[in-house]
């Protein structure tokens, strides 16, 4: 099988979670001191993505072999079904204005697709704490059950003339409370190309990735939602 492995990144907003917010009534700069030199001095180092995964959730990414071969074969039967799918003319993803908009289509209908199979399960990863959580990494749980073989699935969506670009497509964010990863599994990615004509798209077969030897940079943030942004506005 062969796998294509596209240009990714990893992007963190939350990697030092000791730094405290700063607050209206007490402003806090403290910390500045501390650790915002060394912020700058990682940021866009690059990292083997199975060892972020090790450390950060202490489990291990399997690499794909010949023993998973119902397992990758299963999944990219299904993806092929679900690219078949999008890409008729009264298709649900020809209804929506963005091709943003369209990936949980693709999540949802990989999901009915794979868990149809009397040898598969396939469901929303839980957190470490046992609950159902749809956004962040990975976005499927897939399992083998003859063999409890388990794959973290992630699906993407991507113009097929962007298979090259080096626009940042996937992200994964550590948390030691909302977790998703917590046990050791194949981590894929299922890539579906588009041709790019808004709401008139088609598919076309979708490229199964082994993130196994992915390498990843890292990206430090800091964000502020809008409560936070207008708590202090002038008018």
């Amino acid at each position: 099988m062969k796998f294509i492995l596209p240009t990714l990144t990893l992007a963190i907003g939350a990697l030092f979670g000791y730094l405290l917010r700063p607050t209206i009534a007490e402003p806090k700069t403290a910390h500045e001191e501390v650790t915002l030199a060394g912020l700058s001095s990682v940021t866009g180092n690059e990292f083997i993505f199975s060892n972020v995964i090790d450390k950060t959730c202490g489990v291990k990414i399997l690499k794909s072999d010949s023993s998973h071969a119902p397992l990758l074969a299963a999944i990219e039967e299904a993806g092929l079904k679900v690219s078949k799918l999008m890409s008729q003319l009264d298709s649900p993803a020809r209804e929506k204005r963005r091709i943003n908009e369209v990936s949980a289509l693709f999540e949802n209908a990989l999901r009915t697709e794979i868990d149809s199979h009397p040898d598969f399960s396939c469901a929303s990863p839980k957190t470490k704490d046992g609950k159902t959580q749809r956004s962040g990494y990975p976005d499927l749980r897939v399992e083998h059950l003859p063999t409890g073989t388990v794959a973290y699935l992630d699906p993407k969506l991507f113009e097929a003339k962007s298979i090259k670009s080096s626009f940042r497509t996937f992200y994964y964010e550590p948390s030691e409370t909302n977790t998703k990863v917590t046990e050791d599994a194949l981590h894929l990615l299922l890539g579906f190309p588009h041709d790019g004509k808004t709401r008139e798209w088609t598919f076309a077969k979708p490229h199964l990735v082994d993130l196994s030897n992915l390498t990843v940079t890292l990206k430090t943030e800091f964000s502020a939602s809008n409560k936070d942004v207008y708590l202090t506005k002038l008018d």
